[in-house]
């Protein structure tokens, strides 16, 4: 009586899984085969026979089509998860829930923050974002709405870019419109990456860290509605139904970059343009019980700028939903 041979290593398996021909993340470009792993990564014994199994174009490579065929078994299918985890994050009702749920806590955190913020007795100026972290409840509310969001935002992105890789590939596009997709694709990741780690880094505690965290956020939100406002008219090339979408998130794209330009010239001029932020950490001497009072009227010009660069990433964000419906499958 043969000795059974020791259990499939999935992961490794997947992990080191080769394809003849050209392929995406979610999708063939060209018919193609999906050949087995190499040998040391399958069970001890010989091999009787090798199965492929062929992928129209369009298909995704879920792990359930991994057939094999090997000595003492016969076939042995592979499906620990009814399918790969990436499909199911792309499936279009996955994608819609994302959104709505990024987009409606961007927008509900800081006027939720804000009111509380107010109702604590601070006066009701409008404060740069980031200094209503500093009171109890109103920085209880900041920090799990935008932590939140940051891990929403970041899986947004990345869905979003990965659709729409795989829909310029499968039209054809040139190659440098995916380039400039998958720029956006990270600079949104990493925005959100940082909206979760500032929403745990208080000014008045971590300040240089704070300020890097913001920056990263600032620029790559807007680095990414920029790329999405390209690609979206390379796009609409290929599909006209693109080309409706492109009016307003223009629009949304041309409030952020104001809101970004305005904040920054003005903190420029407040610190006299230099990298010392010894001029913006004064700004502790002015904490009354944890409220901030916007004394320069340049910081406070900067603080309108900043709202208005939060809000424009909240339309860009509503402006994909739309899209979706185009791009992923049910």
């Amino acid at each position: 009586m043969r000795s059974r041979p020791p259990p499939f290593d999935c992961l490794r398996i997947l992990s080191t899984w080769r394809y003849v021909r050209r392929r995406s993340l979610v999708g063939l470009r060209h018919p193609a085969k999906f050949w087995f792993p190499p040998r040391r990564f399958l069970p001890q014994g010989r091999i009787r026979s090798s199965r492929t199994v062929r992928a129209k174009v369009g298909d995704r490579p879920w792990l359930s089509h991994l057939v094999l065929s090997h000595y003492g078994f016969g076939i042995v299918k592979i499906d620990p998860s009814h399918g790969l985890a990436v499909d199911r994050l792309l499936e279009r009702l996955v994608v819609e829930n994302t959104m709505k749920a990024v987009v409606f806590l961007l927008a509900l955190t800081p006027l939720a923050s804000y009111a509380l913020w107010v109702s604590d007795g601070c006066e009701p100026n409008l404060p740069f974002i980031s200094d209503m972290d500093l009171l109890p409840r109103s920085g209880l509310t900041f920090t799990l709405g935008y932590a939140i969001s940051g891990v929403l935002l970041a899986l947004a992105g990345f869905q979003i870019g990965i659709l729409r890789g795989s829909w310029i590939s499968e039209k054809g596009l040139e190659g440098r419109w995916l380039m400039i997709n998958k720029v956006s694709m990270f600079a949104a990741m990493a925005a959100g990456i940082s909206l979760f780690w500032i929403s745990f880094t208080p000014w008045n505690e971590q300040f240089e860290l704070h300020i890097l965290q913001a920056n990263v956020i600032f620029f790559g939100s807007v680095i990414w509605s920029i790329g999405m406002t390209i690609v979206t008219w390379a796009m609409s090339k290929e599909d006209s139904s693109f080309a409706g979408f492109i009016p307003f998130r223009v629009i949304s794209t041309g409030i952020g970059v104001i809101g970004l330009v305005g904040m920054l010239e003005r903190f420029a001029r407040y610190t006299g343009i230099s990298t010392d932020l010894y001029a913006l950490e004064e700004r502790l001497g002015s904490l009354d019980q944890d409220c901030t009072s916007v004394t320069s009227e340049l910081l406070s010009q900067a603080a309108a700028f900043e709202w208005m660069l939060a809000g424009s990433m909240i339309l860009v964000l509503a402006s994909v939903l739309p899209e979706i419906k185009i791009l992923a499958k049910d």
